[in-house]
């Protein structure tokens, strides 16, 4: 999947860097206004085109679609050129390219999101990104070699790279497939794409709209990148001018220019997200990284105003790009964090589709205005972005400031994991590093413990100095938590003997490894491991199996894989784990678990399956293991052994195949596994097998529209027959007849004869089932008719003849 992003990125800048010098050497700078809002306005229809592709011809072939009429779309804007390179055709091919390139990118990533859940796309989208990355930098090179003979060629790289990758993208939706979900931030997403296709966009829009009114965060990040926008747009303008200004407005010199310019920025951005912003996000957090882009910028344009010339335009060019992209984006992903996961869908579609096309369209007039009252000069456009710099920074520690109290208001309730914490905050301060004192001293338990591990990993030296006061505490868990996470030089000698002789077996185990890992190692912890290993108690014993991981003690391990408690088989798979499966003599102990009965014990064991490699004379129990987890009835389980099978064992997915013809579940999960497994010939084999079943839906929906068409002729048969014999009675039988026809029309009853109609009408076209379903029914009719004609029921029937 990288190195498809590598295709289609290198494809789509080295046509941008083609354009867009052609488009600033015929239309000039001063037609830059103009062109933000065009393309503003062209979301909308871009959007309901890509909708209509989707719905129309699915996800794949869609994109493949779009990637054609680029390439059809590059030989008409190079044929153009040719004929006749003046401003209206630059400026019309910059708006094409722009257009087609917007396109590109919705179907690319709705491509990408589509293999992956949003778990897995946390891990895996920056991987895809990195591969833009590398596609942009390429298309630097190739703009630089090839704009020295001419500009214009460098459009035939955008038709070639959209042919392969439209060839590509073939080959890559044989051998991905869309995973199950696994976390709510996937229902969420469904839900809310399923509700913008119920009720419209409209709707969702003002749906999103009442989140902005309703929450305070949400409005600061509306502002903030409403802000952002505009600053960028104005930023490209200035650039721009200094750009054409530098190389007299020639257009080789120019092309060159920009595609070294884009060269240099995304260099500038892999290094950024590569080293800087790992670093950035650990040590300063999220609320000091989302700073930096608003700092730098109001750098950038300051360095303009005071000089002018071709180096500050590319030190705010390289900000505006390379800064962006490597720390800026993912900070804001991380940033989300602190949002409800039902609101983050709302949000981006009410940026996408409102925030930032209002602010590009916003941009626009403001400098066309700008041009026809005052001339858009260098310095006029430098103040402006010194003021929208300036501006960005209070939206940005407006931001900073709600996110703090959101991230501390989530620690309270519980809603946020350790990792996000230290994500979000960074080093904390003195005065946060008190305020997390006062959580651990605190009377909420699970905000305690999560407090004290959360200080423990932002502030080990705090944490240290209060561990003699969290050994004494009354929670177990604080205690566990001081022995395990506190530096092991903190913790004394006679503190560890203490520990080592507390009630619970969890504390004495982390006592244990804590005087394992010290550089004077504690004679007594290998006395204490034994202790537990060997308990009646089955918490000491899931101790036990916990800290065998430590210490590398593959018996321990083994013998907690066969335990009578589910709870110490757990801990076992978790230690097998964290030694990631170099476990001597485990096999047949976790193929166990893989059958145990308790499923949590089997999901866990499969879950660490997918990652363990079986030896050679297991390999067949392995693969039966996985055949038979796949007719679980447990969807996880289904889910994982389908994965496990795909990733380790694919010679036995053959066992899957005889599970296709199951009626339950058991087929859908023998359908995942052998599409996961990258096979053409088992990917056929589950194609042909849906197809079909597909296809018997097909002809049981058209025999479902047959036999509905010949049961509404049969009424109109049955109520006339049934009126020609109303008519030649008198009296109180005709009360009884109306009731036979509602009852034969509505309700019929399950005898031979209608079991003969079903058959017929399932069977027989549409011309023989008329007649003998009318007979059929007429014969019921009779039969109902000649038991309701009691005396006792002439009242009864007489009020249901009238309302008739």
């Amino acid at each position: 999947m990288a190195g498809f992003a590598i295709v289609i990125g290198w494809a789509m800048y080295t046509a941008f860097s083609a354009a867009q010098s052609i488009f600033l050497t015929k239309a000039g700078p001063h037609a830059y206004p103009l062109f933000f809002i065009v393309l503003a306005l062209a979301v909308w229809p871009i959007a309901a085109l890509q909708g209509a592709l989707t719905r129309r011809f699915g996800v794949g072939r869609a994109f493949r679609i779009t990637l054609i009429a680029n390439a059809v779309m590059a030989i008409g804007i190079f044929t153009a050129y040719t004929l006749r390179e003046d401003a209206t055709v630059a400026f019309t091919a910059y708006v094409v390219y722009s257009v087609a390139f917007e396109l590109v990118m919705l179907n690319f990533w709705s491509f990408v999101t589509q293999h992956f859940n949003v778990l897995e796309g946390k891990r895996i989208f920056p991987v895809i990104a990195a591969g833009s990355s590398v596609g942009y930098i390429l298309s630097g090179f190739t703009t630089t070699i090839v704009a020295v003979f001419a500009t214009e060629p460098l459009i035939f790289v955008w038709a070639l790279g959209s042919i392969a990758a439209a060839i590509m993208s073939v080959s890559l939706e044989r051998t991905l497939f869309r995973p199950a979900f696994s976390d709510e931030a996937d229902q969420f997403l469904v839900a809310h794409e399923v509700e913008r296709k119920r009720h419209g966009a409209i709707a969702v829009l003002r749906r999103a709209f009442e989140h902005v009114v309703g929450s305070r965060l949400v409005l600061a990040l509306v502002m903030l990148a409403f802000v952002l926008q505009i600053a960028s747009r104005v930023g490209d303008y200035l650039v721009a001018v200094l750009f054409v200004a530098a190389t007299h407005n020639n257009l080789q010199e120019l092309t060159i220019l920009i595609g070294n310019a884009w060269l240099v920025s995304y260099v500038v951005q892999l290094v950024v997200s590569l080293f800087v912003a790992p670093w950035v996000l650990n040590r300063l957090g999220v609320k000091n990284a989302i700073m930096a882009l608003p700092i730098f910028t109001l750098i950038g344009f300051t360095a303009v105003a005071v000089n002018p010339v071709l180096g500050t335009a590319l030190f705010l060019f390289i900000v505006r790009n390379g800064l962006q992209t490597g720390l800026d984006d993912p900070a804001q992903n991380v940033l989300g964090g602190a949002l409800p996961a039902q609101v983050v869908p709302r949000l981006l579609y009410l940026l996408d589709n409102a925030v930032l096309p209002g602010a590009a369209v916003a941009t626009g007039a403001g400098l066309l205005l700008l041009q026809a009252a005052v001339t858009a000069s260098v310095e006029v456009l430098a103040a402006a972005g010194i003021a929208l710099a300036v501006l960005l920074i209070v939206a940005a520690w407006w931001v900073r400031s709600l996110y703090v109290d959101a991230i501390y208001s989530r620690l309270r309730t519980h809603a946020l994991s350790l990792a996000d914490f230290q994500q979000a905050v960074g080093r904390p301060t003195p005065d946060q590093v008190i305020e997390l004192q006062g959580y651990i001293r605190g009377t909420d338990a699970k905000t305690r413990e999560f407090a004290a591990a959360a200080l423990a990993k932002s502030s080990p030296e705090a944490f240290a100095s209060m561990a003699p006061e969290l050994l004494a505490s009354p929670d177990v868990t604080v205690r566990r938590i001081v022995l395990q996470m506190a530096p092991p030089e903190s913790i004394t000698a006679d503190q560890l003997l203490a520990a080592a002789h507390d009630d619970d077996g969890w504390v004495r185990a982390a006592a244990a490894i804590a005087g394992v890992i010290r550089k004077d190692r504690w004679e007594g912890s290998q006395e204490v491991l034994r202790a537990l290993a060997g308990s009646d108690a089955p918490r000491d014993r899931a101790a036990a199996a916990w800290a065998a991981a430590f210490v590398a003690d593959d018996g321990t391990v083994v013998t907690a894989l066969r335990d009578a408690d589910p709870g110490v088989r757990l801990e076992g798979i978790r230690s097998l784990a964290r030694m990631k499966g170099q476990v001597t003599g485990v096999a047949e102990a976790l193929l166990g678990c893989m059958c145990d009965a308790q499923v949590a014990v089997r999901r866990e064991a499969l879950r660490q399956a997918v990652r363990w490699a079986p030896p050679a004379e297991w390999q067949q129990r392995y693969a039966e293991t996985l055949a038979d987890g796949l007719a679980s009835g447990d969807r996880d389980v289904r889910r994982l052994a389908a994965e496990a099978m795909a990733a380790q064992a694919p010679e036995a997915l053959a066992l899957a195949l005889p599970l296709l013809l199951a009626r339950d579940e058991t087929s859908a999960a023998a359908v995942e596994a052998l599409v996961r497994s990258g096979r053409p010939d088992l990917f056929q084999h589950a194609r042909g097998h849906l197809e079909t079943r597909l296809a018997s839906g097909v002809q049981l929906a058209r025999l479902s529209s047959r036999v509905s068409g010949a049961f509404s002729s049969t009424r109109v048969a049955t109520w006339r027959q049934f009126w020609r014999a109303v008519s030649s009675w008198r009296g109180y039988p005709r009360a009884s007849a109306a009731r036979c026809v509602t009852s034969t029309a509505t309700r019929p009853r399950p005898t031979p004869s209608s079991a003969s109609a079903s058959t017929i009408t399932s069977a027989a076209p549409p011309r023989l089932v008329s007649r003998p379903c009318a007979r059929c029914m007429a014969r019921e009719a009779s039969r109902l008719w000649s038991a309701d004609s009691r005396r006792s029921n002439r009242r009864r029937g007489w009020r249901r003849w009238k309302r008739c």
